[in-house]
C-alpha cells in the first residue's frame, strides 16, 4: 500500500487565506507520516469563480484539475464542502472511470464532496474517506492514518434506537451529507444499489424537521429503509453544544423514530429488522474523536454500540510513478 504523491483540490467553496497556516500543517502531517515524494496543491484552493463567487473556479477548470489528479495522485483530498462537486459528475467520463478503476487512487472528502465519494464507490467499487481533510491537523490524525494504512479503527456509538442487533452487524458503509446524499440518488437514471449489503451513516448541519421529513420521503421513495441492514445518525442541527442544539437534536432524532416507525415494525415482522444507532462524533464542527467513515469499506457494530471501521485493500495499486506534482512543499 504505497502513496507517493498525495494533493489536494477544491471542487467546491474556496478555504479562506487564513485556513492556509492549518492546510499546510496537515499537508506536512501526512507527507512525513506516509513518506510521500511531494505534495500538490490545486490552483484553485483559495480562488473564486468570477462570476459564481461560491464556488472556486468554472467547472470546466475544476473538471480539469480532477482529471489530472486521478491520474497522477494517489491520494487526492478535498479541501472544503460548500456547494459544487456535483458540477464534476457530468464531466466524468468513461475514461476517467477506468483510470480511477485502474490506479485506485483513495479519496479524502466531507460534506459537499459526499456526491463524488459515492459516485466513485458506485462506479467504481474504489473505497473512500469521508472526513474533513483539515481536522487531520487538530487531534484526529492518528485514526485517519490508521484507516489509510489498512488497520481497523474503532468508536463507540451513543443510543440504540431500536432494540439492538442479536450479533454484530456488518456491512458496507455509505451515506455522509444527508442532504447531498438524496441528491445523489435524485437523478432521471437513479443510481442502483444492494441496500441489504449496506449501513447507511447520515449527518447533516441546521436541517430543521420539514426538510428532513423531505429527505427522509426522498431515501423511502429510492426504497433504502427497505433494505439497508442498518442506520447510523450523527449530527443533524446547528454547531455546538448549548442546551438549544442538543433540545433540537433530541427532537430530529424523535421524528426519524417516528417516521420509520412502521418501517421497523414491519421489518421486525418479516425477520429482517432494522437497527438504528444513534452517534454523538460524526457530523459538523465537532471538536473531539470526529469520525472517520469508509465509504464502500467495511464496518462492524457489535450490540454494545462499537463500531469498527476497516478501509478495503486497495489490491493492484503498485504505486505508479507519473508527472511529479506542481507546487511540491517541502
Amino acid at each position: 500500500m504505497t502513496y507517493k504523491k498525495i494533493g489536494f483540490i477544491a471542487p467546491s467553496t474556496c478555504l479562506s487565506v487564513k485556513e492556509k497556516p492549518v492546510l499546510n500543517r496537515t499537508a506536512r502531517l501526512l507527507k512525513n507520516a506516509l513518506g510521500v515524494q511531494a505534495v500538490y496543491f490545486s490552483p484553485h484552493l483559495y480562488s473564486s469563480d468570477a462570476e459564481i463567487d461560491h464556488v472556486t473556479a468554472p467547472v470546466e477548470a475544476r473538471a480539469a484539475v480532477f482529471k489530472e489528479a486521478i491520474r497522477e495522485l494517489d491520494l487526492i483530498i478535498s479541501v472544503a464542502g460548500g456547494t459544487g462537486a456535483e458540477d464534476l459528475v457530468r464531466k466524468i467520463d468513461a475514461k476517467d472511470l477506468r483510470v480511477i478503476r485502474t490506479r485506485r487512487p483513495l479519496f479524502i472528502g466531507f460534506s459537499d464532496f459526499t456526491f463524488l465519494l459515492n459516485e466513485i464507490y458506485h462506479d467504481c467499487r474504489v473505497p473512500a474517506i469521508y472526513f474533513p481533510s483539515l481536522k487531520v491537523g487538530k487531534g484526529d490524525f492518528s485514526s485517519l492514518l490508521a484507516l489509510i494504512n489498512g488497520e481497523e479503527i474503532h468508536y463507540d456509538g451513543a443510543a440504540w434506537l431500536t432494540p439492538p442487533p442479536p450479533r454484530k452487524l456488518s456491512g458496507i458503509p455509505i451515506g455522509g451529507n444527508l442532504s447531498t446524499f438524496v441528491n445523489f440518488l435524485n437523478r432521471g437514471t437513479p443510481p442502483k444499489f444492494s441496500w441489504k449489503r449496506h449501513i447507511l451513516f447520515f449527518e447533516d448541519i441546521q436541517v430543521d424537521v420539514e426538510d428532513l421529513h423531505r429527505l427522509l420521503a426522498a431515501l423511502r421513495r429510492h426504497n433504502v429503509f427497505a433494505g439497508v441492514k442498518g442506520i447510523v445518525i450523527g449530527s443533524l442541527t446547528p454547531p455546538g453544544k448549548s442546551p438549544a442544539s442538543k433540545k433540537t437534536q433530541r427532537r430530529v432524532v424523535r421524528f426519524i423514530q417516528t417516521y420509520l416507525a412502521d418501517v421497523i415494525r414491519d421489518r421486525r415482522r418479516l425477520g429482517v429488522p432494522l437497527p438504528i444507532l444513534t452517534v454523538s462524533n460524526f457530523g459538523h464542527n465537532i471538536s473531539r474523536n470526529l469520525m472517520v467513515v469508509p465509504i464502500g469499506g467495511r464496518v462492524t457494530i457489535s450490540r454494545s454500540k462499537r463500531i469498527t471501521f476497516r478501509l478495503n485493500s486497495r489490491a493492484g495499486h503498485n504505486g505508479r510513478r507519473g508527472a511529479e506534482p506542481q507546487n511540491p512543499i517541502s
